[in-house]
Formats: structure tokens, C-alpha cells, sequence
């Protein structure tokens, strides 16, 4: 079963949620993608994409969602953009709410500019997260499908994107009891936050890297690189036995 988004949006104004909605924003602001020329695309829960929006200052920027107070209302699967014109996309989430993942991971490569950037931030289950889940607690995260950072990774590797950062982040299980909230948020502010590891959020960054065949007819040597069509080779009978 996969998440909700309404459950999320509810989800997100709690203590717990809070804390992970301000170091899912802090994470994102640390990646150097935001030009005032770029365009850019922001999928997830309201509250933590107008924040972003709202603090970028890029008036290229739009919320996509199928509900609610949104720049642009659309399926994730089936984006009204052309191929190949999105400087930048953002999924907060989003591949945690889809029923197929990969297809919407085909969607945004398919929209997203030549080295154009993604950046996706998802529930780690390799954490306290998965500790947390399995307890007799009532709980949005039992039951859920998640998508695993190194899964993301082979599809990053498989649509040849680079991968530039992964960020563990937030060491607090979603715990719902605030007087143990405030005890274990020590967990984010001593050694163990340093740790690249174990947090219930992963943010990945990762670049679209395309690759270009030019035919030349005539080869030609520039920059001491030589460039161009090439005869197949011949292979010669005059040799002995």
C-alpha cells in the first residue's frame, strides 16, 4: 500500500512532521540549483513546497498536483509539458504516493531538459523508521510501500543521470508523544546527525547527463582531438599461414 498524500499533509502538521518538513527544506536550500532563469517544478505536500517556492524568490517556479491550491493541476504520469523543457524537478514524496514509481521517474526524464537536475526526497525505511513502524503503535507507516535509496540510485544509473548527493536526514522517529519528541530531538543536534546514515528522509540530487552523436562526413583533427566518420576496417589476406 502505498502513502497518501492527504495523510502526509496531516501527517506534516504534526511535531514530528514539523521537524521533518523544516530539514527537508533546509536540505534542499544546500543544493545550488535555483537560478532566477530556470524553470522549475515542485510535487509534494502543500505546505512544505509553498515554503520552498515562497523562499526561492524564482517566479519560474510551479506547484504541480492533481488537488488543491496548485500553479498547474495535473497527474503526475501524464505532465502537460513538451519533451525536454523543465530546467529543474522536484518530488517531495511523490514517488512514495505513486502506485508505479518508475513510470512517473519515465515522466519527469522525458520533460526534464537536456542536464537539466532532480531531486527526490522519500521515507527511509533503513532507519528508526523501520523500527518505529513494526511497533504496536497506530501509525501511517505500516503497511507502506517504500522505495529504497538504492533502488532510486539504479534507475538514476539506468536513465544515465549523474548522482551528485544523497542526504540522510533526521535521526527522530515520527514519534506522536511531544514530551518524548523533545527528548529525542537531541538525536539531530549531537554527533550522531553528523552520521550520513539512518535518517528517516533521504534527499537524492542528481543531474541529467544526455549524450549527443554527431556525423561528420569528413574527419578532421581539432584541439588534438580527432573527430568524425570513420571507414570500417580492412582486413588484409596477404599474410602467411
Amino acid at each position: 500500500m502505498n502513502f497518501k498524500l492527504s495523510e502526509l499533509n496531516e501527517w506534516y502538521d504534526t511535531g514530528s512532521g514539523k521537524i521533518n518538513s523544516k530539514i527537508i527544506i533546509k536540505s534542499i536550500k544546500k543544493i545550488s540549483y535555483i537560478n532566477q532563469n530556470k524553470t522549475i517544478l515542485y510535487f509534494g505536500p502543500e505546505k512544505i513546497v509553498k515554503k520552498i517556492i515562497d523562499d526561492s524568490y524564482n517566479f519560474n517556479s510551479f506547484y504541480i498536483s492533481h488537488s488543491g491550491n496548485t500553479d498547474v493541476k495535473s497527474e503526475l504520469q501524464r505532465l502537460p509539458f513538451k519533451d525536454s523543457i523543465i530546467d529543474c524537478v522536484v518530488l517531495i514524496h511523490s514517488l512514495d504516493v505513486a502506485e508505479d514509481p518508475h513510470s512517473v521517474f519515465r515522466e519527469i526524464d522525458r520533460v526534464l531538459a537536456d542536464d537539466g537536475q532532480i531531486i527526490v526526497a522519500g521515507f527511509n525505511k533503513n532507519s528508526l523508521l523501520g523500527i518505529y513502524k513494526l511497533l504496536p503503535f497506530k501509525t501511517i507507516f505500516k503497511n507502506k510501500n517504500y522505495l529504497c535509496v538504492k533502488r532510486l540510485c539504479d534507475w538514476i544509473s539506468l536513465f544515465s543521470y549523474e548522482l551528485n548527493q544523497i542526504f540522510n536526514i533526521n535521526k527522530i522517529p515520527p514519534v506522536k508523544n511531544n514530551n518524548l519528541l523533545k527528548y529525542l530531538k537531541s538525536l539531530n543536534n549531537n554527533i550522531f546527525s553528523k552520521i550520513n546514515f539512518f535518517g528517516i528522509t533521504y534527499v537524492v540530487h542528481a543531474n541529467k547527463k544526455t549524450y549527443r552523436y554527431i556525423s561528420v562526413k569528413n574527419w578532421h583533427k581539432k584541439n588534438n582531438i580527432v573527430i568524425g566518420k570513420f571507414s570500417k576496417p580492412v582486413i588484409h589476406s596477404n599474410y602467411e599461414e
